[in-house]
């Protein structure tokens, strides 16, 4: 019979302890056979308690055991198992193991924490499928190598679709570069090129590899982050504007170029039905931004969401007018 354990300053035994817990648990001894096992497991099985209690865990899941041998040599060294995914027929789990030992220190047991990921790794497989597009598109801008406007907002509208349908965040970011046009003016298109092709390099190595990254204008580049919200889409722009700030690419033989972005974010709202919707969100966050100073990351308030304000485009392009009342949070 199971031991109770004394957990705070009550008695609780294992099956009352193991039915509380928020995933599937398995007790299990040196032979892989079941000693105990709660409601989610026997869910994730697809067999009662009942059934469970007793049979080898090979009969349950070739996978989980196999590695019980594994476990017990790494247990008896006095080792750790590291927390792994593996497969339960149809199900694919995210599996904490930790050993259980008698008085004399020797593991005798196992017990076993089992999250069902199945809808996570589903979701994983539709963004990868959704970037395998990109190849298929062939829309890549040719300076930067980053895809186009075209083929940018074709992947997101599909990124957008599943997001929603699992109901996952997501955030835009709008970065646009600071006097770039002053850039060009003085040192030349062929340095404007080059400082292109640098801060795109920037913007893909702070990227994630699930990330979509689009050149949508000249000096313009639009950040598609899955499953990120506002606080971390605003914590990444931060840290991309940084990078970007940092760049000093080397035009010619020994002139080094400044730059910095001004940059707007914008996380998913209810009315962002589309990607030009939360693009146009970003983009007057951007324009935010430079209004007030460059070189900063802006968000848009969920108020001025709401309302669709666009005057500050218009305030911006006018060259640092003033705002009577800010409208940003």
């Amino acid at each position: 019979m199971i031991k109770q354990l004394d957990l705070l300053q009550g008695n609780i035994d294992m099956e009352t302890l193991f039915e509380s817990m928020p995933v599937a648990m398995a007790l299990t001894d040196r032979e892989g056979r079941l000693l105990l096992v709660n409601r989610k497991m026997a869910l994730l099985s697809g067999l009662n308690v009942s059934d469970l209690i007793g049979r080898k865990v090979e009969e349950v899941g070739k996978e989980a055991a196999e590695n019980i041998k594994y476990e017990f040599r790494m247990f008896d060294a006095g080792l750790d198992v590291p927390n792994r995914e593996l497969k339960m027929g149809d199900k694919i789990c995210y599996a904490s193991v930790k050993p259980v030992r008698d008085k004399d220190g020797l593991a005798v047991g196992v017990m076993a924490a089992l999250t069902d990921i199945t809808k996570q790794k589903k979701i994983e497989r539709e963004l990868a499928e959704a970037n395998k597009q990109l190849k298929l598109l062939a829309d890549n801008d040719p300076l930067t190598n980053l895809l186009n406007a075209r083929a940018y907002y074709q992947v997101c509208e599909r990124m957008m679709s599943i997001a929603f349908r699992h109901n996952n965040p997501f955030s835009v970011l709008f970065v646009d570069l600071d006097h770039f046009k002053k850039i060009n003016d003085t040192y030349g298109h062929h340095a404007g090129d080059l400082l292109l092709k640098a801060v795109s390099a920037c913007i893909s190595e702070t990227c994630r590899e699930s990330d979509l990254i689009g050149r949508v204008g000249g000096e313009e580049f639009s950040l598609f982050l899955p499953e990120t919200d506002i606080s971390g889409a605003m914590i990444f722009a931060e840290k991309l504007r940084s990078n970007i700030e940092q760049l000093q690419p080397t035009i010619g033989t020994d002139k080094n170029i400044s730059i910095t972005a001004s940059i707007g974010v914008a996380s998913k709202l209810i009315h962002h039905k589309a990607i030009v919707d939360i693009q146009r969100d970003a983009d007057h966050a951007m324009y935010h931004a430079k209004h007030e100073g460059r070189n900063r990351v802006s968000c848009l308030s969920v108020a001025l969401c709401r309302t669709g304000n666009v005057s500050i485009k218009k305030v911006v392009e006018q060259k640092d007018e003033k705002i009577g009342q800010p409208i940003f949070g």
